[in-house]
């Protein structure tokens, strides 16, 4: 990893980050944009995490050379990223609900420029007196005792081990559903734990969709996307109860800047989404669609984001009002065949003055 001048790293976290309430992931999907809510930790200060959208590299003095995989998603993840050899460690403390059952879940992914590297003993320093030659370069996630210190590998500290890399382990990986039992944690307040130690070369992390269900209680308590227990919009979903039967929607997100709405659907297995627009309110229409039809392949199950872009009738409207609301019919196909699923969301189009 080449070295370079000293870094002035901002950090996008709230001033006094808080303990989450029970059972709950506070900013777990990133999409406010920031890292509220999370602690975020710098061992060298040549490194950091970042919330980022697109494919983009968010730091200002990146060496990150191909594009980073782009939020699984929502718009927004969270991704590390470093100048130089350090250890970036994003956490947060949350109590296990009590009485329940309970499971964390999360998607995690990576993309190290250099083979995974676990020394021995095992340690998540990068200082070369520590490491006596070796490397070391790997992602880890765990639930820890409140209060243990960041690096800690003690067992007395883990209470669980969610993910680890092991020596030798693929330098990429496409974004995976992670889940970890928490029922035995039961009461207990824990900090959730993640971290990347890269001594050798560029090691992009990334998380997305932290939450935390309590099936026992009736429901999630985490904070995945909106809709996720049934869609929201005036035509609902059709199929079975349920979310394993249905498509469900997460937060809309409008780009002013040419007007294109991003909307996270969840499907429930492998198939196929394709979209269409209503008839755009107000005067100027003439009936016709405001959304272009398109549509997306969902490789698995969990959330595809729809790129939708107004036609020629919606622009007009945007270019004199600024702004459109309208709505979308999503129809999901399961590749294994079956009952066509379809679901109703009104979606808000905006056009800023300069892209006007």
């Amino acid at each position: 990893m080449r070295r370079m001048l000293p870094l002035v790293v901002v950090l996008l976290v709230a001033l006094v980050p808080g303990r989450a309430a029970a059972g709950t992931v506070v900013n777990g999907d990133f999409e406010s944009g920031t890292l509220g809510g999370w602690q975020v930790h710098s061992a060298n200060e040549a490194g950091n995490w970042f919330a980022y959208q697109g494919t983009a590299a968010p730091f200002a003095h990146s060496l990150t050379r191909q594009p980073l995989q782009p939020p699984p998603q929502g718009t927004y993840a969270a991704i590390s990223e470093e100048a130089d050899p350090d250890t970036l460690t994003l956490s947060q403390e949350l109590t296990v609900p009590a009485g329940t059952s309970s499971q964390l879940s999360l998607l995690a992914y990576y993309n190290s420029y250099k083979p995974i590297a676990v020394p021995t003993p095992d340690t998540l320093s990068v200082s070369e007196e520590v490491l006596g030659g070796q490397q070391n370069q790997q992602f880890r996630i765990d639930v820890m005792r409140a209060g243990a210190p960041l690096e800690s590998l003690e067992p007395s500290d883990i209470l669980l081990n969610v993910f680890q890399t092991a020596p030798g382990a693929r330098q990429v990986i496409n974004p995976t559903k992670l889940t970890a039992d928490l029922t035995p944690l039961a009461g207990q307040t824990v900090m959730l734990r993640i971290t990347v130690a890269a001594n050798q070369e560029v090691f992009n992390a990334g998380i997305d969709e932290v939450q935390v269900t309590s099936p026992g209680a009736g429901g999630s308590s985490g904070s995945g996307p909106r809709g996720s227990g049934g869609s929201r919009g005036g035509g609902g979903s059709t199929g079975a109860k349920g979310t394993a039967g249905r498509i469900t929607f997460g937060k809309a997100k409008a780009d002013p800047r040419n007007g294109t709405v991003a909307l996270p659907v969840r499907v429930p297995a492998a198939g196929v989404l394709r979209a269409r627009g209503a008839g755009p309110a107000g005067k100027g229409g003439h009936g016709a669609p405001a959304i272009r039809a398109t549509g997306a392949p969902a490789t698995r199950a969990g959330t595809v984001v729809l790129h939708l872009a107004p036609t020629g009738a919606a622009w007009a409207i945007l270019k004199r009002r600024g702004l459109l609301r309208t709505s979308v019919t999503v129809s999901y196909a399961p590749k294994s065949g079956g009952e066509l699923l379809k679901g109703s969301e009104k979606v808000v189009l905006r056009l800023s003055a300069r892209g006007r």
